[in-house]
């Protein structure tokens, strides 16, 4: 019995070293996300910030992944494939369908982001379910969020300063800050916004006065320049994320509902005081970002992608082929390009074909289907563990809502910041087992079970180094390219895998 006992202490101590391991690499990859997302232009990057932004992005989501399976998991019941196979569906997809019809030099680099993307968040996320530790996870990653945003929020708050003391009255020309457009900004802001109300209703810090006053200031302060740039994107999913976890959970969505409703008033009121009561009395006029219910010129775009996805149903017309492809219809002749479609859904459908979009609706029935499974434990349970569930599902409803009208799964920022929040969402409704024990959990480590878990991790390594130097030299050939274009002053920039997007061009040109 004694040497039984002491296995099991070994046992367990493996295992406390394992997920202090497990939980620094969490706080770090939280820390880094926040901080390269919403303070890139304060790092020394010589290649610039959006290019420094996607190769950090690119460094992440290997790292991850090989990071999540080469560490063994604590919970006997976590099977990875079991838990993640719709995600890895359309990993692999978006590799099968990069392959036909498609004439880019580089048609790998953009398929192995979508495809290490959807692989990441779910690896992630299964290791944070396998780990039990799923609402310590989710209170962490909301308070380095609230943490991030308050020093956003507060050197935005200077910066307003400067510009009413310099008598500069166009406010959305420096707010916000940090970011190619306004629009950039607006994709973090539909992640974050809905986990703002967990500061105040879960962790340890929720009772603190300093706390609470520090978390209004961050929330109000971001839906100020929420309704400063009138980010209709954001403001819109947001409410019919609302709307949708109203009426999945009921009652249960009232606490984080008050809450959000709080800081939109908040907000409400900051505009009224920042955006026209002082610039009105300081400089007698009011400079305000109009409000319309137009679509900015997306619907010949959405329209020309619709028709792109058909001409080679179901497979689409290729990789890229958004930048390459002859114009179908007249509507998008005579409109301003972009480098998307402002539609990440008719985009994949129209690049890689409605196959791959069959793939992705598989992916989005399973996880809507596990969601509806835990409506009964939130509604009966505690009322913390309702509001993590809620906010989190909220922040990926409003984030997938907001993908059909804008690119915020293609902005490396935005899909960092994607990363982590869906990985906690994909572990909550995994429904974790608190109770699994530390002796199992090393069992199924060295089980046959997890057998292909070093092996998996590998490959990953190898494939990510291997994507990653195709990285580089895409980057090469866009350096390259961009002196071309930077020569015509009639050549706008069209961001896409990077800041200048119309390329690729064959290395023949």
């Amino acid at each position: 019995m004694a040497r039984k006992g002491y296995g099991d202490s070994l046992v367990s101590l493996k295992f406390c070293r394992s997920n202090s391991l497990y939980t620094g690499f969490l706080l770090a990859v939280f820390i880094s996300v926040i901080f390269v997302s919403l303070f890139s232009d304060f790092l020394p990057v010589w290649i610039g910030s959006f290019a420094g932004q996607r190769f950090f992005q690119i460094f992440l989501l290997v790292f991850v992944v090989f990071f999540v399976l080469i560490v063994p998991s604590s919970d006997a019941r976590a099977n990875l494939w079991v838990d993640n196979w719709p995600a890895f569906l359309v990993s692999i997809a978006f590799l099968i369908f990069a392959a036909p019809l498609t004439v880019s030099d580089y048609r790998w680099v953009e398929a192995g982001l979508f495809a290490f993307f959807f692989l990441a968040f779910s690896v992630l996320g299964w290791g944070i379910r396998a780990r039990c530790c799923t609402e310590k996870v989710a209170s962490t990653l909301v308070s380095v969020v609230v943490v991030g945003c308050f020093f956003y929020a507060a050197m935005s708050l200077t910066a307003y300063s400067f510009a009413i003391a310099d008598d500069f009255s166009k406010l959305i020309d420096i707010i916000p800050w940090g970011f190619v457009n306004m629009r950039y900004w607006s994709h973090l802001a539909t992640w974050f916004l809905p986990l703002f109300p967990l500061a105040l209703l879960c962790g340890r810090l929720r009772n603190s006065g300093l706390w609470r006053v520090g978390v209004f200031f961050t929330a109000g302060i971001w839906w100020w320049v929420a309704l400063l740039t009138m980010s209709r994107g954001s403001v819109i999913s947001l409410g019919l994320a609302a709307l949708i976890v109203l009426t999945i959970f009921g009652r249960a969505v009232l606490p984080w509902l008050a809450v959000s409703i709080k800081f939109l008033l908040l907000g409400v009121f900051l505009w009224c005081l920042l955006s026209w009561a002082i610039p009105e009395l300081v400089f007698g006029e009011t400079v305000i970002r109009s409000l319309h219910a137009g679509a900015s010129g997306r619907f010949p775009l959405w329209w020309e992608a619709w028709q792109m996805s058909l001409r080679n149903f179901p497979l689409g017309m290729g990789v890229q082929s958004w930048l390459t492809h002859p114009t179908i219809t007249p509507e998008y002749s005579s409109v301003q390009n972009f480098g998307h479609p402002h539609n990440m859904y008719l985009m994949w459908a129209a690049e890689y074909g409605w196959a791959l979009m069959a793939f992705v609706a598989i992916l989005l029935g399973v996880t809507f289907k596990r969601l509806l499974s835990l409506r009964g434990p939130i509604v009966s349970g505690a009322r913390e563990h309702a509001s993590v569930i809620v906010a989190f599902s909220a922040s990926c409803i409003a984030g997938l809502a907001h993908s059909g009208v804008s690119a915020v799964f293609m902005v490396p920022a935005s899909m960092s910041a994607a990363l982590v929040v869906l990985a906690v969402f994909w572990a909550l409704t995994l429904q974790p087992n608190e109770g699994a024990s530390a002796s199992k959990g090393w069992s199924e480590a060295k089980s046959g079970r997890a057998g292909s878990k070093p092996m998996l991790a590998c490959a990953v390594l190898i494939l990510g180094v291997v994507w990653g130097q195709e990285v580089w030299r895409y980057h090469g050939a866009m350096e390259a390219d961009l002196g071309i274009y930077a020569e015509s002053p009639s050549a706008p920039f069209l961001p896409r895998f990077w800041l200048h997007g119309y390329f690729p061009r064959p290395d023949s040109q």
